[in-house]
């Protein structure tokens, strides 16, 4: 179960688990965005898919969404087990920058405008993209990732999920940077479904394994998931 603890690199987890990340050989990383109110579909999502993941990435704009799954996960010990053990997230355009997670003693949190994290040895970039001009494609957030010596960026906003691989040049040899949009996981746009995604982190391999699932509501209100296609190629949506 989760050790809701913020630590200094602002994850919430314990920080045992938190460091061993970045010596895994593989890391499974469960990336949503975007909930937007909506943390039911958030939790439908960690209920299915968490427990098989080393670490939840957050891309913003449904920040109490996530503070209300964590709170969940304390008061229903069932829901916990399948909270990912480490928590990473980032400050949306909607959210505010500080928030408190209520269990048995108030928990206060800080919201990074961005993290840069390590998982199995390679440096991921993540942020929400609003300041980034993402609407209109991936050139400032590319721009930004590699000057901060970044092989991976994934970020939300647009609402539209996409995965692409750039070509780079670091100290005169050619590389990669990985970036990805899970796409909103409640108020999708540009006729995609609801999205999310999992994303296979390699240590010993340039390309990273991304896993794409459509999220469908039954005439229950069940939710159900469909792995899809991974979206390719730039966003632009003006």
């Amino acid at each position: 179960m989760i050790e809701l603890v913020q630590q200094e690199n602002l994850a919430i987890g314990s920080k045992h688990i938190l460091n061993a990340l970045s010596d895994k050989e593989l890391v499974k990383a469960l990336v949503l965005s975007d909930s937007h109110g909506n943390p039911r579909v958030m939790q439908a999502i960690i209920s299915a898919f968490g427990d098989d993941c080393d670490c939840l990435c957050f891309c913003g704009d449904g920040l109490l969404d996530l503070v209300e799954s964590l709170e969940l996960g304390f008061f229903d010990k069932e829901f916990g087990q399948h909270i990912p053990p480490a928590i990473f997230f980032v400050r949306g355009n909607g959210d505010n920058s500080t928030t408190t997670i209520f269990t048995d003693k108030r928990i206060p949190i800080i919201v990074p405008e961005f993290l840069e994290i390590k998982l199995a040895g390679k440096n991921v970039f993540l942020t929400h993209g609003h300041r980034y001009n993402v609407y209109y494609g991936n050139k400032d957030l590319r721009t930004e990732a590699i000057n901060r010596g970044m092989d991976i960026a994934w970020y939300g906003h647009t609402h539209v999920p996409n995965s692409l691989r750039s070509h780079v040049t670091r100290n005169g040899r050619n590389d990669f940077l990985g970036i990805l949009n899970p796409g909103s996981c409640a108020q999708a746009r540009g006729g995609m479904p609801n999205t999310f995604a999992i994303v296979e982190v390699h240590r010993d391999e340039e390309k990273n394994i991304c896993h794409y699932y459509k999220i469908k509501q039954d005439r229950f209100g069940d939710y159900n998931f469909e792995e899809m296609p991974t979206p390719r190629g730039e966003i632009k949506l003006f």
